[in-house]
């Protein structure tokens, strides 16, 4: 399964980056629980649409989940449409402890809950 993770920076150590489509980097995590590639977000400085960018690209590189410290509407939308799950964390973590709490199942699931 492949997990890619908001960053602040292109190592492990580097902390989650709390908005999902303004992050600079993304690195995804597969079933070696190593980093399978860093990438750079080319949409941090979109106008609009950063979120929908970002998760087309992660959807291309055959991610099944996503985590990060936010996500936006569109990017959730986009990410549900493709059945791709999203996972929030806490501020202050890197990106391996929270690839490593994916693992252990402790993150939580963004879910929208409709009333």
């Amino acid at each position: 399964m492949r997990v890619a993770i908001s960053a602040t920076g292109d190592s492990p150590e580097s902390l989650v980056h709390r908005l999902f489509g303004r992050c600079e980097w993304f690195i995804i995590f597969d079933e070696t629980h190593q980093p399978a590639k860093v990438i750079k977000n080319i949409h941090t400085e979109a106008p609009t649409g950063a979120g929908i960018g970002c998760a087309q690209d992660l959807i291309q590189e055959g991610v099944e989940a996503v985590i990060s410290g936010q996500f936006g509407p569109k990017a959730y939308e986009v990410f549900k449409q493709a059945g791709v799950e999203m996972y929030l964390v806490p501020p202050n973590i890197s990106t391996q402890e929270a690839y490593n709490r994916y693992l252990s199942h402790n993150l939580e699931k963004m879910e929208v809950r409709k009333f």
